[in-house]
């Protein structure tokens, strides 16, 4: 008798962020899709399975429409022994990295986007809560929310989605536009042509350039400005692009 899961809050996020992997075109069959989505909650070789009938591979799947559903929105506060971070308190460098996570893959990178904003804390001398410095390895750390339930992180993403298009919209003069895929340039001049292609070179280095120049063009200064607070290098960036 299979042992199925009930619902979202049996799944962990590394066999969420597999079942969202999977895409019906890289299968040769539904059958073979349904299989695959089977052993990874049951995590069993799909080999051991492929001797199920098929109508009793359906009846399993009927005890699966949860599946359909996406898991709980909310954002928890604690997780083990690590804090949320507010999105309003994170410095310049990690919004840089959950911008850079969260366009790349937002489901495949839940794990890093989770060990960007949990934190452990402690009491500093006067009494106030303080964050964990930023320069832990975030891979590694990463790990350490691949086996809890994805039911703890499913809502970070999406609030840090709505976050960063609200901070976005707020200081939309400053940010660079965004290119995907091929621009059709076929009836530009060939200037107007060069600029495109300039543009889509400004806006792949966008966020190396901003660093880079507010640190002076000094490397040796880059952490000092990707520790700043996001909020004071958007407001500094604003007061500066009026009176310029």
């Amino acid at each position: 008798m299979m042992k199925l899961p009930k619902s979202w809050n049996q799944i962990t996020v590394n066999q969420f962020t597999e079942l969202a992997s999977l895409e019906e075109k890289d299968f040769d069959s539904v059958f073979e899709m349904q299989v695959e989505t089977l052993s990874i909650l049951l995590d069993e070789d799909p080999e051991d399975l492929y001797d199920l009938e098929v109508d009793e591979l359906n009846n399993v799947l009927k005890d699966l429409i949860w599946l359909r559903s996406e898991p709980r929105v909310k954002i928890n506060e604690q997780i083990d022994k690590y804090t949320f971070k507010p999105f309003d308190k994170i410095t310049l460098g990690e919004f840089i990295d959950a911008d850079y996570f969260t366009v790349k893959d937002k489901i495949g990178n839940i794990p890093i986007i989770t060990a960007i904003f949990y934190r452990q804390t402690k009491l500093d001398e006067w009494g106030n809560r303080v964050f964990e410095p930023y320069n832990y390895n975030l891979f590694e750390r990463s790990e350490l929310f691949k086996e809890i339930p994805v039911t703890a992180v499913f809502g970070l993403v999406s609030e840090y989605l709505k976050f960063r298009d609200s901070f976005t919209k707020q200081y939309e003069n400053l940010f660079a536009p965004q290119f995907e895929g091929e621009e059709d340039t076929e009836d530009l001049t060939p200037e107007e042509k060069k600029e495109v292609e300039n543009e889509k070179k400004r806006s792949k280095y966008a966020w190396e350039s901003l660093v880079y120049n507010l640190a002076g063009e000094d490397v040796t200064k880059v952490d000092q400005v990707t520790d700043l607070p996001l909020t004071f290098v958007f407001n500094m960036l604003s007061m500066k692009h009026v009176l310029s």
